[in-house]
This record gives structure tokens, sequence and C-alpha cells, in this order.
């Protein structure tokens, strides 16, 4: 039985289906990376994956029970989800706000407990947001909100995490602390799925690959079976040079071109 899986699943918005007929199984305890080109559905996916949108048909099965059958509580402690915009909060300091990832842990309106205090403290430190717990979110940099949302979804201690764009408007230095972070949490038994632009960070940090284009799953498969000039070609109708980094084996991207006839 798989973690999180879909069954002939098709969703989108209002009328309009962006996926159609999606049955999938997310590899339990990897990390996998959410490929395509604008438009094609990967947001889409994580939304519908995480209970904030409905299917138009089909379903998304955790733990082998439709998610929408779920108490919402049961489901927000197994799964935490990064989205790609959040909401910006007025009033509320860093710390106030990852420490609503602990909610659904908390009975009624009970105040936090000690293990919630252990999460969110631990969340901060390890998106180096200590320093910065007692500043208003409004205050901090794109970069630094990014972190602030990832926090709170890392203090919720889920087993799956969904994250879209969980690295968009760091800086460099910045977005590989978070991934090696993420290789770290994944090493502790988490399951990670993520949409990401770099090609060679999906390359490097992502045990498997699911690419979609045009509304249809086109390929699933690990980093070396899925970076080829021919899968790449027909993702994302470019000519890329590949080759394979004598440092880890994984497939690096050099240089690519627009597909010419």
């Amino acid at each position: 039985m798989a973690q999180l899986a879909t069954k002939h699943l098709s969703c989108g918005y209002e009328k309009k289906n962006v996926l159609n007929n999606l049955t999938l199984e997310i590899p339990e305890n990897k990390i996998t990376s959410l490929i395509g080109p604008n438009g094609s559905g990967k947001t889409t996916l994580l939304k519908t994956l995480a209970r904030m949108l409905s299917p138009k048909s089909g379903s998304v099965q955790l733990n082998g029970k439709d998610i929408h059958h779920l108490n919402t509580k049961y489901v927000a402690q197994k799964i935490a989800v990064l989205a790609q915009k959040n909401n910006q909060v007025e009033g509320l300091n860093v710390e106030e706000i990852v420490s609503y990832g602990r909610f659904p842990y908390q009975k009624g309106f009970a105040s936090l407990q000690k293990e919630d205090y252990k999460w969110v403290q631990w969340a901060l430190e390890v998106t180096g947001l200590l320093d910065l717990k007692q500043r208003n979110l409004h205050s901090l940099s794109g970069g630094q909100q990014q972190r602030v949302w990832l926090a709170m979804a890392l203090a919720q201690d889920t087993e799956i995490l969904l994250l879209d764009e969980p690295i968009s408007f760091l800086d460099p230095a910045h977005q590989l602390e978070i991934l090696y972070l993420l290789e770290e949490i994944n090493r502790q038994g988490k399951t990670i799925l993520m949409t990401i632009h770099d090609l060679n960070h999906a390359a490097q940090f992502s045990d498997y690959i699911l690419g979609i284009k045009q509304s249809e799953p086109l390929l699933m498969g690990t980093p070396e079976e899925v970076f080829t000039p021919k899968h790449l070609f027909e993702l994302f109708d470019i000519q890329p040079e590949v080759i394979f980094s004598e440092k880890n084996h994984k497939p690096v991207i050099i240089s690519y071109d627009l597909a010419r006839n």
C-alpha cells in the first residue's frame, strides 16, 4: 500500500481540467522533484495531493484511504505543505508564525506544550531563523520570509512534505542550505515531493523525477533515467548538453538551446 498515491485523478479549476486520469505512487521515504514547463499542472497536482483542491474525478489516497474522507487534523499530522504563495500575516512575529505548524496537535484552545516548543525551536534553528524569531514577517526579505514558511512546515513534524518551489527567492548559498537540510530530513524517513525550476538542483538532490507536460504525466524515474537529451527535449523542447558529475555521478546540464527543426 502506497503512502501517498492517486487513482485516475483528474483535477483543475472551475470547468477546466489541468491534469487528467493520473494514476501514480509517490516514492516513500524519498525525495521526488516534480518538473515540467510552466502551466503543466505541477502546482495543481501539489494542491490536490494536499487536499487544497478537490478532484474533478478519481481520488488521492493517503495510506490507502481517500484523503477527502479523512479527518482534517489527521491529514495535517501526516502532510505538511509549503505553498508557492503565502498570505501576508499582520502583527505576528516569526516564532508565532512557525508555532502555527503545531496546530494539528493542539486540543481545543490549549496552549503550546513542551513538545510543541521543542519542534518550533528546532525548525527555527535548522532554517537559520533563531536570530530573527522576534521580527515581524513584513520586515523580512523575500528569501527570509520563504524560510519562515518552510520552518512552519517543518515544525508540523509530518511523514510527508509537499513543497512548491521551496528555494524560490533565495540566494545561491541559502538555496543549497535548504536543499541539504531537505536531504537530512529525508534521511530521517520523511517523504518529500517538491516542484523545482532549477533542473540541475533537481538532478543533484532528488532520488526520483516526475516530469509533466501538457497536463499529462510524461515520465517517472531516477535523475539518471530522466535527464537525457531525449527526455529533456520531450519535456521542455530544448537541446541540452548533459554530462555526469565526477563528484557524485549525477547528471549535469552544462548548456542548452531551443530545439530547432
